[in-house]
């Protein structure tokens, strides 16, 4: 669970969610399903035989900051030594090496740095919406939890490290002339020279890291209510306990076979945002 700090806090402050790993390749339309703490594509909408076809965007600038485009964050970290140094090449050509070391608060925590992040959006949801729900839960599957990637964001050169333990410590050095910690974690010449306690350190090595948004498929509020109120009428043939446990209990297991055809499925589901409820079920 040393990484989950980061998934919370890279959804916080960016909106985005990072692939699991972040080399791991998602594209929107991927209909998608939490097992075993991961984020597993099974399909992709546009093989469903939609009405519509999907209407993307370009690619979308995420960060235009012009001193330092990119992403950086960071939690219970501190950059305890830097220095930059003048160097020769084989050649004898002069080149600049900057070399730093940071050390991490606690475990979990972590730094992470991807430079000029890019976007690409889904631009039809609602007019696919209800297509898709008809499709995915009654004409040609029968999902009854599921994830739909509307958005991928993408980044060529980044960097990650998270601590596995308190007190770990990382020592880097890149062949730059910038005192940033956040620079030289994703720059293309970043390489580890000792580390201790680090959990966790991936870098682009010529790989974009992938984040994403999605809807999850839930139960209309409708129909929530109408369960929830079977549940509560039926006290008098359930215990205390037996109440409490229904009512944490999925509702879809309440759902009965003649209920959900495909005249009522629209009423049936509903589609959310991914959100931080849905953070706390990934693992690393």
């Amino acid at each position: 669970m040393c990484i989950i700090d980061f998934y919370r806090q890279c959804y916080l402050k960016t909106g985005w969610l990072p692939a699991q790993p972040l080399t791991h390749k998602l594209a929107v339309g991927d209909v998608c399903q939490i097992r075993n703490g991961r984020f597993l594509p099974l399909l992709n909408i546009g093989d469903a035989h939609l009405v519509e076809n999907l209407l993307l965007s370009y690619d979308i600038p995420l960060d235009t900051s012009l001193d330092r485009p990119g992403w950086n964050l960071s939690q219970g970290t501190h950059q305890s030594f830097s220095e930059i140094l003048t160097e020769q090449n084989p050649n004898g050509e002069p080149y600049q090496l900057t070399r730093q070391a940071v050390e991490f608060l606690h475990r979990g925590n972590f730094i992470f740095h991807a430079k000029s992040p890019q976007a690409c959006l889904l631009l039809n949801w609602s007019q696919i919406r209800d297509d898709l729900t008809l499709k995915l839960t009654q004409l040609h599957y029968s999902f009854r939890h599921a994830y739909v990637v509307t958005g991928v964001a993408t980044a060529e050169n980044w960097g990650l490290a998270v601590a596995g333990q308190a007190g770990a410590r990382l020592e880097m050095s890149a062949e730059i002339s910038d005192s940033n910690c956040y620079a030289l974690l994703s720059h293309d010449t970043a390489r580890v020279e000792r580390s201790t306690g680090i959990a966790c350190f991936e870098a682009a090595r010529g790989t974009a890291a992938h984040f994403f948004q999605a809807k999850k498929l839930v139960m209309s509020d409708t129909m929530v209510d109408r369960y929830l109120t079977r549940v509560v009428e039926n006290k008098d043939e359930l215990g205390n306990a037996e109440l409490a446990h229904w009512l944490r209990a999925d509702l879809f297991d309440q759902i009965k076979s003649n209920e959900l055809n495909l005249t009522t499925s629209i009423s049936f589901f509903n589609w959310v945002d991914m959100s931080l409820d849905d953070v706390e079920l990934l693992t690393d």
